[in-house]
């Protein structure tokens, strides 16, 4: 429901998303001005945390960071590295909002693990300018299946998007906690596995264009999906992220 705000996280579930910015001052301006968020080391939404914003390194595309859940940093980390992964931050206290960790997949995907303090992660959810869904994107499957299977207790359930276009989605017992693409030979060879971050909009062609006046461009879209509108975008700082405006018949589930 818009307006309310979330309290937590279950464990292994994305909960937090963090910008990576070279330039701080530009990702603020680029990313308030896009969504309207509030800015600073944690953009708000009408008060309510929706995402992070860390200094990147200089020279360094910007880039969006996923978190998953974690009841235990430390013993989150361990369990990630049995399953394949790699640990390139080891778990730290971030003031008293919580204690992360950063680390890849076995494929070498970064992404981050949340232990919660004053913050479980996003505050706000299921409403324009939120994060919306997680998608690992990456060039083997088998791969994804057996580290995150290991890690999380994620497992996949296929099914078509759209005529053709395929659509693989993590679920843990019966909830759908995030999803994945497998890249062909339309990505660039080359491209590392990563995650992707995809914030739901009103309207996706206005967000397209805002994109486009804010100094941002336009990777793919907006494409007409079963599920809503959907375009993939570039800031400024080359920091890839998704925004999607859900159709009607996802929207009518929300009532």
């Amino acid at each position: 429901m818009s307006g309310m705000r979330v309290r937590g996280y279950a464990p292994a579930t994305p909960c937090w998303a963090e910008y990576a910015a070279a330039d701080t001052g530009v990702a603020a301006a680029f990313y308030s001005g896009l969504f309207g968020w509030a800015p600073g080391e944690v953009f708000t939404l009408d008060g309510r945390a929706v995402a992070g914003m860390v200094p990147g390194q200089p020279g360094r595309p910007g880039a969006w960071l996923g978190y998953v859940s974690a009841p235990s940093a430390d013993d989150m980390v361990a369990t990630v590295v049995e399953a394949g992964g790699s640990v390139l931050a080891p778990p730290h206290d971030r003031g008293g909002m919580g204690r992360a960790a950063l680390v890849t997949d076995a494929e070498g995907a970064v992404f981050g693990l949340w232990q919660r303090g004053s913050l479980g992660g996003a505050e706000a959810a299921n409403e324009p300018a939120t994060m919306c869904w997680t998608e690992v994107v990456t060039w083997r499957e088998d791969t994804a299946v057996d580290f995150y299977g290991k890690a999380f207790r994620w497992s996949e359930r296929k099914s078509e998007i759209a005529e053709g276009v395929d659509h693989i989605e993590w679920f843990i017992d019966s909830r759908v906690v995030g999803g994945m693409s497998v890249m062909d030979e339309r990505y660039p060879a080359g491209t590392p596995a990563h995650w992707r971050i995809t914030f739901e909009v009103a309207d996706c062609a206005a967000t397209v264009a805002r994109c486009t006046e804010l100094g941002g461009m336009v990777q793919i879209g907006p494409l007409e999906l079963p599920v809503g509108d959907y375009a993939l975008l570039t800031d400024p700082q080359g920091g890839s992220f998704g925004v999607i405006a859900l159709s009607d018949a996802i929207l009518a589930t929300r009532l």
